[in-house]
């Protein structure tokens, strides 16, 4: 047995590709994992690992850290191909920027919010299925320190 290997990597085959979710509520740990990658604006390759969360959800990892969740319709195909023992599920996919005229809960100040694709990278990525995105954007802040608080004036 091997205590300090790597964990082996079972590639699981998605034949349509689909919208990862929670994007806009995991839009800072997203930016966080791409670091300098995101300067480009351009889709950015990624192997996606999923790991078993609480109840029947799946979580999705890249580069060691939550990027979100697999669509309940989907969770439960892929769940049942998830490996067992030391093994490791991954899917093919990337983080592809979706700009937006008008900034939206969760976008940067440009209008543009990352999102993961899990699966074949198609030329053109489909629009985000209603109701896919059910968390809430978390507040802005600054050293914990909600801006709302920061922002308006202190009462009279």
């Amino acid at each position: 047995m091997k205590l300090w290997g790597r964990k082996e990597r079972v590639t699981l085959e998605v034949d349509d590709g689909f919208h990862v979710a929670e994007a806009p509520a995991l839009q800072r740990a997203i930016v966080q994992v791409l670091g300098a990658d995101k300067t480009g604006g351009v889709p950015v390759p990624a192997e996606l690992r999923l790991e078993p969360g609480r109840g029947d959800a799946l979580v999705v990892v890249w580069r060691n850290m939550i990027v979100g969740f697999v669509p309940p319709e989907r969770a439960g195909g892929l769940a049942a191909r998830l490996p067992g023992g030391r093994a490791v599920g991954v899917v093919p996919g990337c983080v592809h920027p979706e700009v937006h005229d008008v900034p939206r809960d969760g976008d940067d100040r440009h209008g543009v919010l990352w999102r993961i694709w899990a699966g074949p990278v198609p030329e053109v990525f489909p629009e985000v299925p209603e109701g896919l995105d059910r968390l809430a954007v978390p507040e802005r802040t600054i050293l914990g320190i909600p801006l709302s608080r920061i922002h308006t004036p202190p009462p009279r």
